[in-house]
């Protein structure tokens, strides 16, 4: 049985630290694939600053380089939320003989218990976890017994730093992003 990791976000916009933990998950656990699943509106996020074709445009920049990754648009073409549980479902459908995980921060897991439907959802995947800096995990998080910890230290950006920078002074976002990305955003005037 291959596993197949999903990787959904908002991506708004993809930063280094979301391209180091898709690197870093294939190390981990010698994935058949990530798939990057840009988020329409996600459930737990109020509003989205960079239109859905730019946030998919960005991906494409940075993830294009990765070997063995794709970019789903399953749920940023359903034009409304998507739960979490409905996108691992349509990827354990599309493959049945594989194993899928779900690529998460540690903030995430401990937001879990919140999630629509966790219990079904964290009895049928396992979870990738990436830790963020300052989000400390003890024994008695709940799901923990369905989780693969990436062990290595990821960088913490975050992408609401990265739009505070951008409309302060771009330049001070740039070692944040990806080249490529950090000129489609001052080339497209996104952030501002």
């Amino acid at each position: 049985m291959d596993k197949i990791a999903i990787f959904g976000g908002s991506f708004d916009p993809v930063h280094k630290s979301h391209i180091q933990i898709a690197k870093l998950a294939f190390k981990s656990l010698d994935l058949k694939k990530l798939i990057f699943v840009i988020a329409y509106t996600p459930p737990h996020k109020i509003k989205q600053y960079a239109h859905i074709k730019d946030r998919i445009s960005m991906l494409k920049l940075a993830a294009g380089n990765i070997q063995k990754a794709e970019i789903s648009l399953y749920e940023a073409q359903k034009l409304e939320t998507v739960y979490s549980y409905q996108t691992l479902d349509y990827f354990q459908n599309l493959h049945p003989a594989d194993e899928i995980y779900m690529v998460i921060g540690s903030d995430s897991l401990l937001d879990l218990p919140t999630w629509k439907n966790i219990d079904y959802l964290a009895s049928r995947y396992k979870f990738i976890v990436a830790k963020r800096a300052g989000i400390e995990i003890n024994k008695n998080v709940k799901y923990l017994d369905r989780c693969v910890f990436i062990d290595k230290g990821i960088e913490d950006i975050s992408s609401t730093i990265i739009r505070k920078l951008i409309k302060e002074d771009h330049k001070k976002a740039a070692p944040l992003l990806s080249e490529k990305v950090y000129n489609y955003i001052i080339q497209n005037g996104l952030y501002k």
